[in-house]
């Protein structure tokens, strides 16, 4: 019961993520066109090129990669299929610049839906070990 908690309030801090007021949030409810794709992650892409320590940045567009990749499983975005290996590098370059609960969730998904489980599960093995113990009630 205490995970279930631990994991819906992951959850509902994904879902309503603090806005930086330097990079915009990418929208993750509507398909794109190549061309469409590739203007949507330019604020990104170029944030990234003057600052590469930028974990916004990277959390956003690793998300954007996602979305994409997710979206070329279902054939939706044929020109997708190489951001999965994208999505999980920029997802793991923001985690490692700053430890965000709701940016390691996306890359345990991004890992997932790559096929990555050894990774997740280490992943996983190592959030739940830092997590402190629920009390007993």
């Amino acid at each position: 019961m205490g995970r279930v908690l631990l994991v819906a309030g992951i959850l509902m801090a994904l879902a309503a993520p603090a806005a930086s007021a330097d990079v915009p949030l990418f929208n993750t409810t509507r398909m794109y066109s190549e061309a469409e794709f590739t203007a949507a992650i330019k604020l990104y892409t170029d944030a990234i090129a003057r600052n590469a320590n930028d974990a916004e940045s990277h959390r956003w567009l690793g998300i954007a990669y996602l979305h994409a990749f997710k979206l070329y499983k279902f054939g939706l975005a044929p020109y997708a299929g190489g951001f999965g290996g994208r999505a999980v590098a920029s997802l793991e370059r923001s985690v490692q610049l700053k430890a965000d609960p709701a940016v390691t969730l996306a890359l345990a998904e991004a890992y997932i839906v790559v096929g990555a489980f050894n990774k997740w599960a280490s992943m996983t093995i190592r959030q739940l070990a830092a997590s402190p113990p629920l009390p007993v009630k």
